[in-house]
């Protein structure tokens, strides 16, 4: 009996250390990143032609911008926070998929965070990806902006993935996938 005792107080002690700690933080972070799945496009059936490109954005220099100007070319759309941990995962998978594709498709990895606290954090992990963030008051053209939403645009307009699963970004399948949609 007092074996058992002591076997549940270690575990209630591992569990506690895994949740409240940095320890526990930066182990979620890992087992989260290793269990991330490759992205999967929709089948032709289940692609949709966005709503409208009318949609007002923030650059880095908290400059206006729309959506519109990207209209015509591929476009990446993440969701994300700096205090979310699934989002925290799939930066890193998102920043070698912007190193390869970056100069081929936008990428917008929008937030709606303060800009202070984001720029520190984007410095911190060394991410060069660019950062938008989201006119609040602005409707969306996406069906979801939850964080770890995903969405890959076409050249012609339709949504080709959407996804509201961190995902492993830069996995071959989705990359050949990628590379697929830019030469249409």
């Amino acid at each position: 009996m007092k074996l058992k005792s002591v076997l549940i107080l270690m575990t209630i002690g591992l569990v506690l250390l895994l949740m409240y700690s940095p320890l526990g933080s930066q182990g979620k972070l890992l087992l989260t990143k290793l269990l991330a799945p490759t992205p999967r496009f929709l089948s032709v059936e289940d692609q949709y032609e966005i709503p409208s490109y009318q949609w007002r954005l923030k650059d880095k220099e908290w400059d206006f911008f729309s959506l519109e100007q990207s209209k015509g070319k591929v476009i990446f759309v993440s969701f994300w926070a700096s205090w979310h941990l699934p989002s925290k995962a799939s930066l890193e998978s998102i920043e070698r998929l912007y190193k390869r594709f970056g100069s081929d498709i936008v990428f917008l990895i929008i937030t709606d965070e303060e800009r202070e606290p984001v720029e520190q954090f984007i410095k911190n992990q060394n991410f060069s990806f660019p950062i938008t963030y989201r006119v609040v008051e602005d409707k969306s053209p996406f069906k979801s902006m939850a964080l770890g939403t995903s969405y890959v645009i076409s050249a012609n307009g339709n949504i080709v993935l959407e996804t509201a699963r961190i995902s492993d970004w830069d996995k071959p399948d989705f990359t050949a996938g990628l590379s697929s949609l830019l030469k249409q």
